[in-house]
């Protein structure tokens, strides 16, 4: 139930876009329960399939993927599957409406809704006695065929959304009890690459360090490169360089010398 490879590869969104994918064609399959639930569970398999590649290039366990897709394929998508059925057969049958909701239908619905409002405003044994009563239930019998679709809709709707809250929510009550065998079971599997190599035994040509192998080859190629042993000496700092420490001049040589001190600035003859 850990999920290491990012929000986006939880149980609710992933959950989110299968159940978008299969609503987006449940109204072009057929309204029987045994195939549409075959369909559904075909265009599932599809939309996970386009997502692995991405969860794993993002460092996903192969564990946490079986959970996720038994989860959405055993628990979720048999429920989904009832309800989308059944919402289909309410929409090719226009949700049994009279006449599908034409306008001849709904003014017969208004009289209806008129004439009824009248007769319970009247009746002298229902506490009612604002006429305008009769003409919201009229009303309210014009748009009967709205309010019906509303009502199924909303109902349909309320189960995907709660579909993809109890899938989250059963992921992070599962959180808790990760055993610490398990957590690291799954560490070694994000770290484990392609071909079965920890990814964390693969150090960079560039930060790796020269082996004794190596480092005896340069030394018989050039011994004067190798390094003496003792205290290591920092390299002087390049003269070219304007933040380097001016280097103190050598001495003179000895001829010089003895021509400063005898005053002529000619060099001795021999």
């Amino acid at each position: 139930m850990l999920n290491l490879a990012g929000r986006e590869y939880d149980f609710g969104p992933v959950l989110f876009a299968v159940l978008g994918d299969c609503e987006h064609r449940r109204r072009s399959l057929p309204a029987d329960d045994e195939e549409a639930a075959a369909k559904l569970a075909e265009i599932a398999r599809h939309k996970l399939a386009e997502i692995k590649p991405c969860y794993e290039e993002a460092g996903g366990a192969p564990a946490y993927w079986r959970e996720l897709e038994n989860e959405i394929l055993e628990t979720a998508l048999p429920q989904f599957a009832r309800a989308a059925a059944a919402q289909t057969r309410l929409e090719l049958g226009s949700y049994g409406l009279w006449r599908q909701g034409d306008p001849l239908s709904r003014l017969a619905l208004g009289l209806a809704g008129l004439t009824v409002g009248g007769l319970i405003v009247k009746a002298p044994f229902i506490p009612i006695f604002e006429d305008a009563f009769a003409f919201v239930l009229a009303a309210a019998a014009i748009f009967y065929p709205e309010i019906k679709r509303l009502v199924f809709d909303w109902r349909y709707s309320r189960l995907l959304n709660r579909l993809v809250a109890q899938a989250e929510s059963y992921q992070h009550r599962q959180l808790p009890y990760v055993s610490e065998a398990d957590l690291e079971a799954e560490l070694r599997a994000v770290g484990t690459g392609a071909a079965g190599i920890p990814a964390a035994s693969v150090v960079p040509a560039a930060a790796a360090a020269p082996t004794a192998g190596v480092a005896a080859a340069v030394s018989a190629a050039n011994p004067a490169a190798t390094p003496a042993t003792g205290p290591k000496r920092m390299p002087a700092p390049s003269p070219l360089s304007i933040f380097a420490p001016a280097e103190a001049a050598p001495p003179p040589p000895p001829e010089a010398t003895r021509t400063r001190a005898g005053g002529t600035g000619e060099p001795p003859r021999r």
